[in-house]
């Protein structure tokens, strides 16, 4: 046993010392459930990048809000499939009726990324229970179920202060 242990030692430091080790990726750590949105926290190379909160859409495809250590907040949205798609999204939040008009880019063919969110979006998405994004350019539209975010918002909150 002792043997094996040096063995994995002596390899462990070769590998440090030949560079052979493979970059650190970011963590993730997941908090909790609160309001239907799963909250995680994202660290790399040991410092806070953001905090995110994901729930469950249309055959099980995800809506995330991210909330970074630059203040900015974005959402990602399920693609459409297709890459290098620049498409302009109209949300639609539910039940006041209020529509949001900006620009998505795709950065994966299964992810659309939103520009930083304003404070005018956030403050009606958080009050809401429903969200659809029409995607004109694709003729698409989807719905999603936003559970609770205004438990999500409390909990998010707690998350980036406890990380400034």
């Amino acid at each position: 046993m002792v043997g094996r242990r040096l063995g994995l030692l002596v390899l462990g430091s070769m590998v440090a010392v030949f560079g052979l080790a493979a970059p650190a990726a970011a963590q993730t750590k997941k908090i909790g459930t609160f309001g239907g949105w799963a909250i995680s926290i994202v660290h790399d190379k040991g410092k806070f990048v953001r905090c995110v909160a994901d729930t469950t859409g249309p055959g099980n495809e995800g809506l995330r809000m991210s909330f970074g250590d630059d203040g900015k907040r974005q959402f990602v949205l399920p693609g459409p499939g297709t890459s290098a798609l620049k498409d302009e999204a109209v949300i639609v939040l539910r039940p006041s009726g209020r529509r949001f008009t900006f620009a998505l880019a795709q950065g994966s063919p299964d992810r659309l990324w939103s520009q930083v969110l304003e404070n005018s979006f956030t403050d009606v998405f958080f009050e809401s229970k429903r969200m659809e994004v029409q995607l004109p350019a694709l003729n698409v539209t989807r719905s999603f179920d936003l559970g609770d975010p205004d438990t999500m918002s409390a909990r998010i909150d707690g998350c980036m202060t406890s990380h400034q």
